[in-house]
């Protein structure tokens, strides 16, 4: 009994219903643009090694050693412009240069972002000596993200055959960032719906628990009033023309930003689904022809099978949802799933005898842990406090309180494509996990003839 009572973890015992609330498919794919594509995939690694290699690049300039080619991305340029349009390291670089050392350039609305400022400059004065400047902090990922957890992500403009497109990239793990790392570690699961607002759903069935860190930066990533994805879509005008054409958004990371692409990817669905659903509009995109897609490598497990089969729901009529994984790489392995005979409790609704002592042993130690996720979850918050301000703000009020999830049956989401690595390196443990051999696999694994 003692068993069960510890295996236990879900207190909803109604099964989730896989229809859109409204009684309706909401499309925000484009299914003429199904599936992996060899093109995509190799210009889409290339963005994500300029993002995740930029501390080897600044290791070997601080070392004085030579740039080495393999660590700088490939990008075609009949494709794609090389440069971001918006790259939020050299925007956050330069916001806070002005803000430590021309404090007479400050403006009113910098009380928001001041507590990251002002934790970068600490940091900077301590590693450079006081000696740094903007282009300092744009080359050091330690110091040129922002939110709680030090995110970070580049806009790119599509050329050729991409011109119209739009690519999202979303930095994955910066090892020598320890609110970054932290972001990992943050386990306890919160509700997908109604997460920090009642306004913000990245699914739309009940039961959905995802991974707390990777949650809440992405609900910073999109969200952020200064650096977030919806405010500089505006800006750039990205959201301008998506008003009046089809714009392709390919949503991308590699490694947490893979997890936190699939996040995104949901976050922009439902989003766009409430503001052409729903009067008044919340997020400024009522009418936006934005046509999703995205592809992750190296992705962590986002959130439970729940989640899972919500994000397919959503995801599979276009196949627009690409998920690359090395198959001895050990990052998409985590984090562990604990699965618990709670877990299967809404594959047995009945009201049999059995079935009924099941799901009551089930909810005790579904409360014990929905207790302990709800403490964790308050610390989260209190720590995310103070680090900016949300974009349309007003229209996310109330924020609500603690969403935690019940689940920890942590699976992969999206459509999952293998490549194989080999056992080599071993004096480096994560070269399976590497952007830059994700960049090999791809070339030599999956060439059109060889995906399905």
């Amino acid at each position: 009994m003692m068993t069960l009572l510890i295996c236990g973890c879900a207190t909803n015992f109604a099964a989730p219903k896989f229809v859109d609330p409204d009684n309706s498919y909401f499309e925000s794919g484009n299914p003429g643009n199904r599936g992996y594509k060899q093109d995509e995939a190799q210009q889409f690694i290339e963005f994500c090694v300029d993002l995740d290699n930029q501390d080897d690049r600044l290791k070997l300039e601080q070392n004085h050693q030579p740039p080495d080619h393999n660590l700088s991305a490939h990008v075609r340029e009949e494709w794609w412009d090389p440069v971001p349009i918006y790259d939020s390291r050299l925007s956050v670089a330069q916001d806070v240069n002005r803000y430590i050392h021309a404090p007479d350039k400050r403006n009113a609305n910098d009380e928001h972002w001041a507590k990251v400022y002002n934790n970068i400059g600490e940091k900077a004065d301590h590693v450079y000596s006081g000696k740094w400047d903007a282009q300092t902090l744009a080359k050091d990922p330690k110091l040129n993200g922002f939110g709680p957890w030090q995110n970070a992500w580049t806009l790119y403009k599509g050329r050729g055959p991409y011109t119209g497109a739009y690519a999202v990239v979303i930095r994955g793990t910066v090892f020598s960032n320890i609110p970054n790392v932290g972001e990992d570690l943050i386990l306890n699961p919160v509700d997908a719906q109604n997460f920090l607002s009642a306004e913000v759903n990245l699914a739309g069935v009940t039961g959905t628990s995802l991974h707390g860190g990777f949650a809440h930066a992405t609900f910073t990533l999109m969200l952020d009033d200064r650096y977030g994805v919806l405010h500089i879509l505006k800006e750039k005008k990205v959201l301008e023309a998506a008003m009046t054409q089809d714009t392709p958004l390919y949503i991308i990371g590699h490694s947490q930003g893979a997890a936190m692409a699939t996040m995104a990817h949901a976050f922009m669905h439902y989003a766009l689904r409430r503001d052409n659903s729903h009067n008044p509009e919340v997020f400024s995109m009522k009418d936006a022809k934005y046509r999703l897609k995205s592809y992750g490598f190296a992705q962590p497990k986002p959130g439970n099978y729940t989640f899972a089969a919500d994000f397919a729901r959503i995801t599979q009529k276009s196949d627009n949802a690409i998920v690359i994984n090395n198959a001895i790489d050990p990052v998409p392995k985590l984090p562990l799933t604990l699965q618990s005979m709670a877990d299967l409790d809404n594959d047995v609704p009945s009201d049999i005898w059995w079935e009924k002592l099941y799901r009551g042993v089930a909810s005790v130690g579904a409360r014990l842990r929905h207790i302990a996720a709800k403490d964790g979850e308050k610390f989260v918050r209190d720590h995310a406090k103070g680090y900016g301000y949300f974009y349309n703000r007003d229209n996310l009020m109330p924020i609500g309180g603690e969403k935690v999830g019940d689940s920890w049956d942590f699976v992969p989401a999206g459509r999952v494509i293998m490549v194989y690595g080999s056992a080599q390196h071993p004096e480096d443990p994560f070269f399976q996990h590497h952007a830059t051999t994700y960049r090999d696999l791809i070339s030599t694994q999956l060439p059109p003839d060889k995906i399905p």
